[in-house]
């Protein structure tokens, strides 16, 4: 993340301002929406940037308009992910165990899910792995797109409101 944030810092504030918001959206989206939460950094240091850098008026935007675009992008990001979920999460349930996969452990925490929705979903949000495979695990459990929804929204509000009021 110290490259991150020296990326950040080094930015012409211009350019910061014209498309920043427009990355950091598309970065919470992709976390989830695409499976890359691993890959794409993202998360609470993101958030809690977006906070400050709106804080110090480099973002030509209210923190509350900021907050509710990064919560329509994690919802949005959300919803692509359970539909993949939907698509594979029966597929996934099928393969063979490897170094990375191990199939018993999939049907743990699909168990979990179905046990415990929403502390799966709502807890789930502020944890960085779980994050990324929230959405996948719910779809392959049975979960019903609107309850996945409501309960992915009440997270996603939560948690987007926590980091970028943190670091605002």
């Amino acid at each position: 993340m110290e490259n991150f944030l020296s990326f950040v810092l080094l930015l012409n504030i211009a350019w910061l301002e014209w498309g920043g918001t427009t990355l950091i959206a598309a970065m919470v989206f992709v976390e989830t929406g695409l499976l890359l939460g691993l890959i794409v950094p993202g998360g609470e240091t993101l958030l809690f940037t977006a906070g400050l850098l709106c804080g110090i008026n480099t973002f030509p935007l209210p923190v509350e308009l900021l907050i509710g675009l990064l919560i329509v992008a994690a919802i949005a990001g959300d919803m692509t992910g359970f539909w993949i979920g939907g698509k594979i999460g029966s597929r996934l349930r099928q393969q063979p165990d490897t170094f990375l996969f191990k199939r018993r452990y999939w049907e743990q925490s699909e168990n979990f899910y179905r046990k415990h929705p929403r502390w799966a979903l709502l807890a789930g949000r502020f944890l960085p792995i779980i994050r990324t495979f929230n959405p996948l695990l719910a779809a392959s459990s049975g979960m019903s797109w609107p309850r996945f929804l409501l309960l992915t929204a009440t997270g996603c509000v939560a948690y987007i409101t926590v980091l970028v009021m943190a670091g605002y």
